[in-house]
């Protein structure tokens, strides 16, 4: 099982990406939502890093988040977009599509997946539960 991360971002190209991972030594893994202070689900994401070598000793985390508004770009802890289990549909290549923030409605062959973290509404598929574990995804409770 594999989820694809988007070679672009919600916020940078392919070329932004890069330059961040080369700059932060990190590595991208999608545009996800966050989570509010107030617990509740941003409806806009951001673009998601895991760095493997934050200095946690400052209060930092492995994943930090990047995005532009009003022209400005702005950098954010993004621990909370892996702090919960993610619902995913497995499709027959195996891939695991998932809704990454509300509104954002997935489509592939027979299978659709939408409603981000804040409710799921689904067509086709197995679901199977993605949590993130030192960068990487993993799969668990296939149904």
């Amino acid at each position: 099982m594999f989820i694809k991360t988007p070679e672009s971002g919600f916020h940078y190209n392919k070329d932004g990406i890069a330059k961040i991972e080369g700059f932060y030594g990190a590595k991208y893994m999608g545009y996800w939502a966050t989570k509010r202070p107030s617990g509740q689900w941003n409806d806009t994401p951001v673009d998601v890093f895991y760095q493997p070598n934050a200095d946690l000793s400052k209060g930092h985390s492995n994943y930090f988040g990047m995005f532009v508004q009003n022209g400005k770009t702005y950098i954010t802890d993004a621990k909370s977009a892996f702090s919960e289990p993610i619902n995913g549909i497995l499709t027959d290549d195996g891939e695991v599509i998932v809704s990454r923030y509300r509104h954002d409605c997935v489509v592939k062959g027979d299978y659709m997946i939408d409603g981000g973290r804040d409710y799921t509404r689904s067509s086709g598929g197995k679901f199977v539960n993605v949590t993130v574990k030192d960068g990487e995804f993993v799969f668990w409770g296939v149904e």
